[in-house]
Order: C-alpha cells, then structure tokens, then sequence
C-alpha cells in the first residue's frame, strides 16, 4: 500500500470513527434517559403502593370490611373503584411482562458491547489510529455499565410492581 493510500485509510477509518462516537454518545444518552426513567418509576411505584395501603385502611374502617373482603364490597357497591383497581392491577402485570424483556434486552446488549468494546480496545492498542479509538473504549464501557445498571433498576421496578399486584390480590 502507498503511502497515499494509506493515509487516505487512516482519514476514512479516523472519520467513521468519529461517526460511531457521535452514535454511541447518542446511545448514552437515551441509556442515561431510561435510567432516569427507571428511577421515577421505582419512586413512582412506591408512592402508588403507600396510597394504596392507605386507601384500603380507610376504606377497611369506613366501610367495617376485611381487606380481603374489600374487592367484592367494591364490585357490588362502587363497581366503578373496582374496575379501576381491576384495571391497574392488569396494567401492572403488562408492565412487569415488558419489562420482563427489557432486562433480557439489556443482557444481550451488555453481551454485544462487551463484544465491540473488545473490539476497540484492541484497535486502541494496537493501530495507528489508536489516539481516535480510546473514546470508544470508554463509551463501550459506559455503555456496559448503564446496561448492568438499568437491569438493576428494571429489577428493582419489577419488585415494587409485584407489590402493588400482590396487594390487588382479588381485584381481578
């Protein structure tokens, strides 16, 4: 290879490196908004679930009902609460199923990155260009790590989902 040649190469594989950094940064931040996300929903979730106990002791006491008993003395005298609860109690089993996937969405993306981080990391170190690929190295790592993180978070909004679904238990 000449030496024009290669530098015109290393220009074309300098600038597409460039390109792929200006994606992944992108990628990050849609990881980092979902990570957000994911925490709002955890606190979310467990305000939804702190109301809801409330609601069923006021209602245990309003109404003289067992909690267990609550469900069928709403569908006979405010069928409409008992929809609604009925509804949110079907709404949190769908949210657990998607996210669900999501974790294993996650999993095959910290398996990629980890694939692609390899990748770079050995461009970094062994090319002429490797100055142009250490930004990857790192993005890849970020990106692995907010992968990991985020199927914590999912974890953990499962968790408080089956809370909220454990305590409609009959609102069915």
């Amino acid at each position: 290879m000449s030496n024009k040649a290669q530098e015109e190469f290393i220009s074309k594989a300098k600038k597409e490196i460039q390109q792929k950094i200006k994606t992944e940064n992108k990628a990050l931040d849609e990881l980092n908004n979902e990570k957000k996300e994911l925490m709002t929903a955890i606190q979310g979730y467990e305000n939804f679930h702190h109301d809801l106990r409330h609601f069923f002791i006021e209602s245990m006491q309003d109404f003289v009902v067992a909690e267990e008993d609550l469900p069928k003395y709403f569908r006979s005298n405010i069928n409409d609460v008992y929809q609604n609860y009925a509804q949110i109690r079907r709404d949190a089993i769908d949210e657990i199923n998607t996210l669900k996937k999501y974790i294993n969405h996650c999993k095959k993306e910290i398996n990629s990155n980890k694939r692609t981080l390899k990748f770079y990391r050995s461009q970094y170190m062994d090319s002429d260009f490797f100055d142009e690929c250490l930004p990857l190295v790192e993005i890849y790592q970020k990106k692995i790590e907010l992968y990991q993180e985020n199927g914590k978070l999912t974890i953990k909004t499962i968790e408080k989902l089956e809370k909220i679904v454990e305590k409609l238990k009959g609102w069915e």
